[in-house]
């Protein structure tokens, strides 16, 4: 990414300087930052904000051990299946001896299922184990902990994932290290790497929902971000993010592929900028053909993704070929027949050590691919992750929104949720409660609303009782149109 780099800087730079306006609530790198002291900051402080928080991220993302588990990682590129799987062997088994002497509940279920860690090869030798699932996690809270843990090593992870239901645990630093270095992997071998400089598409609030904001982007610095808000793209306002995106010439564009082919597709329908990016990575829910077709047709390139989760659990990136294989290497993967022609996705992550996610279920199925890639990475090969699969919600000045679990990402009383919309500017959230959930916890929700969408979205919340799987066993988040009727199913 050439132009905002030398020359470019100082054309980024005077972009930022001469855009005197206010506004975000969750940025990027700090999302420590969000609240109304941020989102009444001029454009410029908040940008100083955005960056200061950036390199404090950038800090501690990518310092200390990183740049070491970085050149391990990538070392491994041309690995053969057999090294690879060696190196997940020495990893199972030295996450399963510390769960075994450190973690109350590990420590009695190998015990009670007789798991000795020194003679485990694979994930498919703990298939006696229980499946650990996220309700289990939120239940066991403390006897999932690693108590010796060191408080300066931990930090604090949110998730919600595709059911809506929230979940907060503790990772140590050297485990997100871990997973950052996975994720760079994956990036260079398309050319990218720490200093590339490109476009974010995904879910802060870097622009308050409320706000009408002309240049609704802010710049991280230190982490070579351009963070776009994806509550302000609407028709009427497609023209600046594209011909922003053009001015500054990045290179590569990152984020949801929802907001993305969202964008595409407002470029095609109008005289508006095509920018003309090199990469186009894509994360965080399931690529659809028509989605990879506006994006190609959009900005002449084929985008490429990667499947991950904060649980740490399962990885897999996407190859030259345009295939997922599954990263050994990072995490214990297993693949559980249905019994429909998909997989139940179960795995063991190999770095926490602050909080071992054994068996854990993603909640995600996808489908295996028959017949040997080609390309020369190892790794079991995937046709696709059947998961994660959302709608867009529409506001009512036409934006549309996609990846809307952030707003359950601190919801731990919330069992699942979904998002209901049958006109635009309207949705009900009904919520299927867990014990303690109340008045406090619903405030929370529609505040969160509040923040991302302003006044333009109408939103109720409805208790009920269970909410209904598709025909594959999943959970949508967000369901529109006739679907997307009335609950009958209230508390």
């Amino acid at each position: 990414m050439s132009s905002l780099t030398s020359g470019g800087t100082n054309r980024a730079r005077a972009l930022i300087m001469r855009s005197p306006s206010p506004n975000p609530t969750r940025p990027p790198a700090g999302q420590t930052l969000a609240g109304s002291v941020y989102a009444r900051l001029p454009r410029t402080i908040q940008t100083v904000a955005v960056s200061v928080s950036g390199w404090r991220l950038r800090h501690e993302r990518y310092g200390g051990t990183f740049p070491s588990v970085l050149r391990d990682y990538v070392s491994r590129n041309r690995a053969s299946e057999d090294e690879m799987l060696a190196i997940r062997r020495l990893k199972l088994r030295r996450i399963l001896s510390h769960a075994l002497a450190e973690i109350p509940y590990w420590s009695r279920t190998l015990r009670t299922f007789d798991v000795d860690p020194a003679r485990v090869e694979g994930p498919e030798d703990l298939a006696t184990l229980p499946i650990l699932t996220k309700s289990d996690v939120l239940r066991l809270g403390a006897e999932l902990r690693w108590p010796a843990a060191r408080r300066s090593e931990l930090r604090t992870v949110h998730t919600s994932g595709t059911t809506g239901a929230g979940l907060v645990f503790a990772a140590t630093l050297e485990a997100q290290r871990e997973q950052w270095a996975v994720w760079w992997r994956f990036w260079g071998r398309f050319g990218l790497d720490l200093n590339t400089w490109h476009a974010v598409f995904m879910g802060w609030t870097i622009v308050p929902g409320a706000r009408r904001d002309p240049k609704p982007w802010r710049i991280n610095w230190p982490g070579r971000q351009v963070f776009f808000s994806q509550y302000h793209l609407r028709p009427a306002t497609a023209a600046a993010y594209a011909g922003a995106l053009d001015r500054m010439a990045l290179s590569w564009v990152r984020g949801y592929p929802s907001v993305i082919s969202y964008l595409a597709s407002l470029i095609l329908d109008g005289e508006r900028p095509r920018p003309r990016p090199r990469v186009i990575s894509l994360g965080a829910e399931n690529v659809l053909p028509s989605q990879v077709r506006s994006i190609r047709e959009a900005f002449g390139v084929e985008p490429i993704s990667h499947y991950g989760l904060s649980e740490m659990v399962a990885n897999a990136s996407q190859c030259p070929n345009g295939r997922l294989h599954i990263d050994e290497d990072f995490a214990a993967v297993e693949l559980l027949p249905t019994g429909n022609g998909t997989v139940r996705i179960l795995g063991t992550s190999l770095a926490n050590l602050a909080t071992p996610f054994i068996r854990y279920d993603t909640g995600d199925l996808a489908s295996v691919h028959s017949s040997p890639c080609g390309c020369g990475l190892a790794g079991r090969v995937l046709e696709r992750i059947d998961g994660r699969q959302e709608d867009l919600i529409e506001l009512n000045d036409g934006t549309r929104v996609g990846r809307v679990d952030h707003l359950f990402k601190d919801a731990v009383r919330v069992a699942e949720a979904q998002i209901r919309q049958t006109h635009a500017g309207k949705c009900v959230i009904v919520v299927v409660p867990r014990e303690g959930f109340g008045p406090k916890d619903e405030a929370e929700i529609l505040g969160e609303c509040q923040r991302r969408f302003g006044d333009r979205l109408e939103v109720n919340i409805q208790l009920v009782e269970s909410i209904a799987r598709t025909a594959r066993g999943k959970l949508r988040l967000v369901v529109r149109g006739d679907a997307a009727s009335p609950p009958r199913d209230a508390v």
